[in-house]
Formats: structure tokens, sequence, C-alpha cells
């Protein structure tokens, strides 16, 4: 078998596609049936529309069999069809299907029933119809605008007008191929068109612009043979959804159902329930500038719609789309995203802010009673458990460079020396905390000066790493203990580990060294093969780090100096505000704490 035979098979493998029903064989190959896709086809699609992370295959190795089945069962939620976890012919087809070009899976709309991203903020939004395809007159499409707009509009109290200049704020364009922006249409059917979400995120002009693919045969309802070809209202009408702010919804009776349903004449056309909650939260909830002037002026409230009709003469083929000014808004930066064409694009683009406690307790030591010396006090205190003369000092928890940070029975625990924090949230120390090493864990020999890493398994043991030593404490006493690092499975060669962490997307046990991580099955008690590897899979992530640890809001965290790394598990890369100081919000520190706030609250 050829080198690239070899390696297809062995991504094919890993990647868990040879077990969840599709058979693997080079992409080369002509007209497979449906049972044999390529796993380079649908692997193209789940990036495409942002049901995996396009990142050149650096991730690939994180994923599991039952993560891969999980982002099946997302691809055939989105299509309303059976969620079996395998690519049966019922997903295939729906593969296949016509459908919006706008990805499905977008960062940080899996919360809510609806998903939305940022509206406009106004109520009077212009557009503009730069060109049409010969198939349709340029009445006909600015009528259907028009009907598909006046639908959205009255469930967000907005306004439109038609624009005589392409400064406009939604521009309506036909294109073909390469058309001017970074995804390009893929010929007649599949990809029946894409919007861009309100707002210009990359500096290209096209915030909220529709772009609908010419090689499509489009009809218009009124048309005597319409239900020959693709219905543009139809389509113009989930379009502008986008173009308003909405992201892709998995009801199948949403307006903003991903896939195209074909021409119904007796269909009413108007929004689902999901979509209209989505319209109220983006603009009923929302206080806009105008509501504003409205309270000040004392104006109508109603919701009108402006209609100019254009004389302009038609624009000859082939259209090439129009370039709109940069504008300058000020949003945040957008995240990465995934589609088959680039790693960024502005249908994942989001705010994204860091919450910090209003309040922030101070992270010391108090005492109570007045009848005798602190250095009496401290002699004999066992009930704040602060250190005795004997004791080594109480180290700055506040300068971070921890040795140790771990999750465990839902609580955060930080260690430091020879002393350990307890936080039952993030800056929300327990009373009684810091306390020495050996008061948590009693029967720890005396010639352990610190912890290199801790986390608990799923039995409920936490497990202690300390150099080459590995102690295992089921809450009551040390059981078996110590063992060495290869009770894991890990190299003898290993005079410690950095970190440890379980991951919680797949369950596996990640230990990590330097620039290098090692995966573990829990359930198995064995180390995963193929391991270990460089760092830069989990991307974003430093080499060398202090600690690790998943927090109860399921996302990984990784600590290095006085930072850490907000890792987001979903989309396995960094969050956009990475890195961050630790201070503020996992310690409670009060220093800087108000200069987060603003920056990140």
């Amino acid at each position: 078998m050829g080198t690239k035979m070899r390696d297809k098979w062995a991504r094919c493998v890993v990647f868990g596609w040879c077990f969840l029903g599709v058979t693997c064989f080079p992409a080369g190959k002509e007209n497979p049936s449906p049972r044999q896709i390529s796993s380079d086809s649908v692997l193209q699609f789940m990036k495409k529309y942002g049901y995996i992370v396009d990142d050149g295959g650096q991730s690939e190795a994180l994923y599991t069999e039952e993560s891969i089945s999980n982002v099946i069962k997302t691809v055939q939620r989105y299509g309303a069809i059976k969620e079996s976890g395998i690519i049966d012919n019922d997903t295939l087809k729906l593969m296949a299907s016509p459908r919006c070009g706008v990805p499905d899976v977008i960062k940080s709309n899996r919360q809510k029933r609806f998903a939305t991203m940022d509206g406009w903020n106004k109520r009077n939004i212009t557009y503009y119809i730069a060109n049409w395809t010969p198939r349709l007159t340029e009445s006909a499409i600015a009528k259907n605008i028009q009907k598909a707009l006046d639908i959205w509009g009255q469930y967000g109290r907005l306004t439109f007008s038609k624009s005589f200049h392409q400064d406009a704020d939604i521009i309506v364009a036909f294109g073909r191929g390469y058309h001017g922006d970074r995804y390009p249409f893929d010929g007649p059917g599949n990809v029946l068109a894409h919007a861009f979400f309100p707002y210009d995120r990359e500096g290209t002009g096209l915030g909220g612009d529709i772009h609908f693919d010419d090689d499509e045969s489009w009809t218009d309802r009124d048309q005597a043979d319409s239900d020959r070809g693709t219905d543009f209202f139809t389509v113009a009408l989930h379009e502008l959804g986008h173009s308003l702010g909405l992201a892709h919804s998995t009801v199948a009776t949403s307006i903003m159902f991903p896939y195209y349903r074909g021409y119904d004449p007796s269909a009413q056309y108007q929004l689902d329930y999901d979509d209209i909650l989505a319209m109220y939260n983006l603009y009923i909830q929302r206080r806009l500038k105008e509501d504003d002037d409205r309270i000040l002026h004392n104006t109508d409230t109603s919701s009108t719609t402006n209609v100019i009709t254009s004389t302009r003469p038609p624009i000859t083929h082939e259209p090439k789309l129009p370039t709109k000014p940069r504008r300058k808004f000020h949003h945040h930066h957008p995240r990465r995203g995934g589609t088959s064409i680039s790693t960024k694009n502005p249908w994942t683009s989001e705010s994204t802010h860091t919450a910090f406690p209003t309040d922030y307790p101070e992270t010391t030591v108090s005492y109570e009673g007045d009848f005798e010396s602190v250095d009496d006090h401290k002699s004999h205190d066992g009930k704040h458990h602060v250190p005795s003369t004997n004791s080594p000092s109480l180290p700055h928890v506040c300068d971070g460079h921890f040795d140790a940070v771990a999750t465990l029975r839902n609580e955060l625990f930080v260690f430091k020396d020879q002393y350990v924090w307890r936080f039952k949230d993030m800056g929300q120390l327990v009373d009684g905390y810091p306390v020495p090493l050996r008061q948590m864990f009693p029967k720890l020999p005396k010639s352990v000066r610190k912890i290199d890493a801790v986390y608990q398994r799923p039995s409920g043991d936490i497990i202690l790493f300390v150099g080459k030593d590995v102690w295992i404490y089921d809450g009551t006493r040390f059981v078996d203990s110590p063992q060495t690092l290869s009770y894991f499975g890990l190299p003898d060669y290993l005079d410690g580990i950095d970190a440890v962490q379980t991951w919680a997307r797949n369950g596996k046990t990640y230990f990590y060294k330097k620039e290098r991580f090692w995966r573990y099955n829990e359930t198995s008690q064995t180390m995963d093969s193929g391991y270990p590897l460089h760092i830069n899979r989990w991307r974003g992530v430093p080499e060398n780090l202090d600690a690790a640890t998943t927090w109860k809001d399921e996302k990984t965290y990784f600590f290095k100096g006085d930072l850490f790394w907000k890792f987001d598990n979903e989309w396995i890369t960094i969050t956009e505000n990475s890195p961050l100081p630790i201070a503020p919000l996992w310690v409670g520190c009060r220093e800087d704490a108000e200069k987060m706030r603003q920056l990140f609250g």
C-alpha cells in the first residue's frame, strides 16, 4: 500500500469514521455508492458547517469514537432526522440536500433553543439590490425581498428602505463560483445562497449582505412553472434571517432550518415560534437608539416599511459582486470558526465576556478572641488552622505559580508549596483555609515538600503525583501507595509530570510534561496508543504547564506562572481573551480586580 493510501487509512481509523458505518477509501474514487461515501467528503461537510474545527488535522487525535458519534448526532439534529450517531443513508441524503451555506454550529448558541448572533443596533435598515439573475426580473426580486422583510419586520419593530446606493446595510447580489468573498459557490444544487450576520468583523464590508448562487434555477412562485426550480422567496426569507442576526435552528418548522424544503404553494410562510423568540431576543428585549429617540420625542412606534422603487437599468452578465466601503464598528474581534474555505469567517463571530464576581473576599487568615497575643494564639490554634511558628511560611497565592490545581467533588483546590487552598467557587475561599498539606493528607510522608499534580478519578479516588511517585487517596487513607508513574503506563524515564486533568469531552485523563502529553483510558485503565503527542494539539495552550483542571463549567483551564488559559472543549481551542491573570478570578485577590472587570466583565 502506498504512503498516501496508508495515511488516508490511518487518518480514517484515528478519526473514527471506520467505526461509525462509513467505508473508508481514497477520496479519488469516483461515484461512490451511498454507503461508500469517502471519509473526506463527510469530514469536509462537518468542517464546512461548523461541526468540527478546521485546523488542518491538528486536533483530530483528541477525538474518540464516542465524540465523533456525538458530532454525527448533531448533524442529524440540524437535519431533523433520527439521531443514530452513524452515517446511515438518511444522513448521506441529508448531506447532499440543497441548503444554506452558513454554518449550522456557531459558538455560544447551544444554550438556547433559538440561536442568535448580534443584531443591528438600529430599527431603520436599508437594502440595495446590486444585480439579478436573468431567470428573474429586478421587480420580481425586489417584490420577494420586500415581502420577506415585511414578515421579519413585524416581529422586531423594524423598518426597511430600499436604497439606490451600495453603501446600504444589506446588499443583495447574485454570483457564481468565486464571486468576491472567500466562500465560493458550488454550481447547481447543494449550497443555494449564503448571508453574513450584521456588522463587519473582518473588515470586508460584507456585514448583512446576501449572495445567491446564480447557477441555480431560480423561480418566482407567481410563475406558472415555479415548481420546477428553486423558489427564490423561500431562500430569501431564510437568508434575510441571517442578515438580521439569526443563526440556524434545529426546529424543522423554523424559517431558520438550514435545509431547503422546496416550494409549497399552500404554505403561509409565517415565522415559527422559534424564529419569533429569536427576534424578540434581538430586537424587542434590547433598547436601541431609535427607542430612546422615540421616548424623547414621543413619536409613533408602529412598524412600517418604506418601499422606494428603482429604475436602474439591468446589470449585464457575468455579474460581479460589488464591494462596500469598510465600516468601523467597535466590537470584539471575531472568533475562529470552521468552513471549508477559511478558519475565520463572519458566521462564527460573537462577543465574549469573562464574568468576574462582584465582590472578592480577601485571601487572608483571621483570628477570633483577644485574650492572648497573636503569637500565643498561633502556637496552639486548632480552629482556624493558622500555621504554627514551626510551620513553613505561607506563600502568596495571589502571585500564581501554583504547583497543582484540581476540581475535587465540585470544589477547587489549589496546591502551592506545603499548603492547600479550598474554594467553593471561583474566588470564594472556604472558611478555615489555607491549611498545611499534611492536615489534608495526614499520612503523607514529611519528605513530601510539594504536590506536582492532582486529579479525581471517576471512582472518587484522589490521585497525587509527587515526582515519580503516585499516591492514591480513597477519602480516608492512602491505598496501595506509593505507586510509580508506570502505574498509569507512563514511561520510566519521566521524573514527574507537570499537570493532569480529565477532559469533559471524552472522560479520558491527560498527563502533561513539558511539550508533550499522554492520554489515559479510565475505563480500561490503559494508556491509549500513539502517545505522547505534542501539546500544540491543544491549540493555543503553552508548554511547561504548572497545572490544569476541568472546572464544573465543563471548560478546561491551564495554568502557568500568574496566567491562565481557558480552553473551549467544544471548539478545541483557547478562548479569545486567553490568557488572563489568575489572581482576580480564581483566588479572589482584590488587586487589579476592578480593572479586570472593566476590561473583560
